[in-house]
């Protein structure tokens, strides 16, 4: 009896082997991946297109208002590392191509993700920095993400994370 079920595991394991059993992504996962990977580096120069526009409206602001100028220098900090980050990405699409490894994409598209989302918390801290200067307070820490990454809401309802964005003319108010 013992033997006759070594035999039966035996000759599923070598089903398993034999049939080609992938564990991870499918057979089109790759081109798909490459695709967003490259949408998402678009998207993150758009980002930096809507970042030196509001560089503009703050640097007209700075000149009218010392407590603005310092500000000013942090956000062109960030436009420079925004641009360095932006020419990684772009390096890092040249060097893949559809037909990359699988683990190349994934981790490519992985870090694209992640360096976009981490320089727009800088923004946001940037603008919201310049709203609290504005209205004369300090700014707080910044509050953990109100809606994680695996947050299940209902169809339609609104995000949590929509109420909190503040534009950079709503931070410099009338000035």
């Amino acid at each position: 009896m013992l033997r006759a079920n070594r035999f039966v595991l035996l000759l599923a394991l070598v089903g398993l082997l034999s049939s080609g059993c992938r564990t991870y992504g499918g057979y089109d996962t790759k081109p798909k991946t490459y695709q967003a990977m490259q949408r998402s580096v678009e998207a993150f120069a758009d980002e930096l297109d809507r970042a030196e526009a509001d560089f503009r409206t703050l640097a007209d602001a700075a000149e009218a208002s010392d407590t603005l100028q310092a500000l000013a220098e942090d956000y062109q900090a960030l436009l420079d590392e925004h641009e360095a980050l932006l020419e990684t990405q772009r390096g890092r699409v040249e060097r893949l191509s559809a037909s990359s490894a699988y683990r190349s994409l994934q981790r490519g598209y992985g870090a694209t993700v992640k360096e976009k989302n981490i320089m727009m918390k800088k923004y946001r801290h940037l603008v919201r920095s310049v709203h609290a200067t504005v209205q004369g307070t300090q700014v707080g820490p910044t509050a953990p993400d109100a809606e994680r990454r695996y947050t299940i809401r209902p169809v339609n309802f609104p995000s949590l994370q929509d109420e909190e964005r503040l534009s950079m003319e709503q931070a410099l108010g009338d000035r």
